[in-house]
């Protein structure tokens, strides 16, 4: 068939496709149960589903050949017109995602007529039916689509079938144009994970589920997970992961709904016409200190966790593309207005999470930045201490930040506090930090943050040595030196990578040095390899835990000295004593001042007041009783 043939045929295929796929749902249904592919190209009608869904390969005229086959045999099927030469058929050996190896029939259709059966197929437009075990049933359908004919796919869909019938698919969007998307292994999202796919640059993957009743898409699991590169520099900045669900589900039914495959497998007849989706869940990630790149790829530090309970239902959500096979419309969110969405998504409890450092009890990453920590999600809650339902593993536990509120809002909001020098998240309650795992050191510790007087900032905190149950630090402060902060994620990171840090960093050293003037103190090896390893961001905080363990060692080291005085002085040990010598002899008048100081210096430091906690350990050094052996 002639190319203008050819073109004059999709375009009338276009008008009729179009028609069926904007006029509403109804229509929709009619044109599955119709054979909607049937008004398709010829490798369109090939892959016609029942009207059930169904996609059976023993009903070809191939199909007892293809039978026969041995691992590594292939054959041409046999057809006329515009179909002859365009369908390969082999037996292959593989290994599928659960690690099994089985054996497969795969039909590779060339749709868009390129000749690529001669190199066994490529992702240019062709389709790949497979069946596990040879049973005559599909089991997988992966399928290339090149919307814009520049001969590289632009959107992929990864096809689920359950005993024949199609139950659901993953989709995705190339939006960066560099031809990655899914990560495969044995023709489904395989892999060690989606790191070997594209969570980089821009990029849309998503769920959607067969309502076999009515013959649509619907909206399930992960609809979207939406990456975006806001500097163009081919890396992501920013990543949100949406959890479409049944609306009124039951979180202690089934608290992973969105993860739950069980429900994705399951058929959807009648009794799903009436299921209403909405968005149980959103993670919304961001890439704060500007370390995301081609080192440091998926380098994301601040990452919300959202709960609520919004209806699916957006301007723009019916994605139709006519080069998909029917069901032609899929259902997601625009991948413009994701962003947007998480920005006012109206959250019945909030969580923040800050990837402070790394944690050496694990690696959540892949190849050589496994080590590193990074996962290609974001940053997202833990299933500890607060509940929130559809979010949870793999993350990582140790240094990494957790804030918790219960307030419901629409609004994404944030604060920086001058008394820990952190950003937080406006009107939590309460939040934790497990400190340690720096190259072997084991676990050090915890800080605890808490708003007691309920104004939406923390004004205590409680930092716990070892495994310790009791705090070695408690700071309240009556003035919480905070101020809240516009949430736009430039100007978040230029405020902290231009403001917070150099100015935290520069705090931190001027006060080890003048604690190294009272007290010789050396930080564990391991978190001296962290204060001069990776990010400003990890770096600091590092710098922040050796400050922590100096200053207790510093406290505990003076405090020491001056309670042995107090034990031992005898009775009016001041008796008889001129003011210097009150001032050089270990006397119960020297050591009480300098516990009187010590709690004026825990006052300042607790507070954040780092000038005022150098000027007083410049006091304290002049003391006299200190300079004796």
């Amino acid at each position: 068939m002639g190319q203008l043939t050819k073109n004059m045929q999709l375009t009338g295929f276009l008008v009729l496709a179009c028609a069926a796929g904007t006029t509403g749902v109804s229509d929709t249904t009619k044109a599955l149960r119709a054979g909607e592919a049937s008004r398709g190209p010829w490798w369109m009608q090939q892959t016609a589903l029942t009207p059930e869904g169904g996609l059976l390969l023993r009903d070809k005229p191939w199909w007892n050949r293809a039978a026969n086959l041995k691992v590594g045999e292939d054959f041409i099927a046999e057809a006329t017109g515009e179909t002859a030469g365009r369908m390969m058929v082999r037996r292959e050996r593989f290994r599928i995602r659960s690690g099994k190896e089985i054996e497969g029939i795969v039909w590779i259709i060339d749709d868009d007529e390129d000749g690529s059966l001669g190199s066994g197929g490529d992702r240019d437009s062709d389709c790949y039916v497979v069946d596990y075990g040879g049973d005559g049933l599909a089991d997988r359908m992966v399928d290339y689509i090149d919307n814009d004919g520049d001969n590289d796919p632009d959107e992929m869909d990864i096809r689920y079938f359950v005993d024949g019938d199609l139950r659901y698919s993953w989709f995705g969007m190339d939006l960066d144009d560099d031809s990655a998307m899914w990560s495969l292994l044995g023709y489904e999202y395989g892999g060690p994970s989606f790191f070997e796919g594209d969570p980089y640059g821009d990029n849309m993957i998503y769920m959607n589920k067969l309502n076999a009743a009515t013959g649509e898409w619907v909206p399930i699991s992960e609809c979207p997970f939406a990456f975006y590169d806001t500097d163009r520099d081919g890396f992501s900045e920013a990543v949100v992961r949406v959890s479409a669900v049944p609306i009124d589900y039951d979180a202690n039914v089934d608290p992973d709904y969105a993860n739950d495959y069980r429900q994705f497998r399951a058929k959807w007849g009648k009794e799903a016409e009436q299921l209403q989706m909405g968005i149980a869940n959103i993670r919304y990630s961001f890439d704060i200190d500007n370390g995301s790149g081609k080192e440091t790829p998926l380098h994301y530090e601040l990452g919300f966790n959202l709960v609520g309970a919004t209806p699916y239902q957006f301007p723009g959500m019916k994605h139709y593309n006519p080069k998909r096979r029917p069901p032609q419309v899929t259902c997601v969110v625009p991948w413009k207005d994701v962003r947007s969405i998480a920005d006012h998504y109206e959250a019945r409890e909030t969580g923040l999470s800050w990837h402070e450092n790394f944690d050496d009890t694990i690696a959540t990453g892949y190849a050589e930045h496994k080590e590193n920590d990074y996962r290609w999600e974001g940053v997202f809650w833990i299933w500890e201490r607060r509940f929130m339902e559809n979010t949870g593993g793999p993350c990582q536990k140790w240094n990494v930040r957790r804030e918790w509120s219960s307030q419901r809002t629409c609004k994404r909001e944030l604060y920086y506090s001058d008394v820990d020098k952190r950003i937080h998240l406006f009107g939590a309650e309460e939040g934790w930090l497990q400190v340690g795992h720096f190259g072997g050191t084991g676990p050090l510790g915890e800080i605890r943050m808490f708003d007691m007087d309920k104004n939406g900032y923390f004004d205590r905190w409680e930092v716990y040595l070892g495994d310790g149950s009791l705090p070695a630090r408690v700071s309240s402060v009556r003035n919480e030196r905070a101020r809240r902060i516009d949430f736009d994620a430039n100007s978040i990171s230029e405020f902290y990578t231009a403001q917070v840090l150099p100015q935290a960093m520069a705090a931190n050293e001027k006060l080890m040095t003048a604690m190294s003037q009272l007290h010789l103190f050396e930080s564990p090896q391991g978190l001296q390899t962290a204060m001069m390893t990776g990010s400003a961001n990890f770096r600091r905080y590092a710098q922040d835990v050796a400050r922590e363990i100096q200053y207790q060692s510093l406290r505990e080291s003076l405090a020491d000295r001056a309670h042995r005085v107090l034990q031992t002085h005898r009775m009016n040990d001041l008796h008889g004593l001129d003011e210097e010598a009150r001032e050089t002899t270990e006397s119960s008048f020297a050591a009480w001042r300098l516990l009187r100081s010590l709690s004026e210096l825990d006052t300042a430091y607790g507070q954040g007041d780092f000038d005022q906690a150098c000027s007083l350990l410049a006091e304290i050094g002049k003391m006299k009783m200190l300079a004796r052996p």
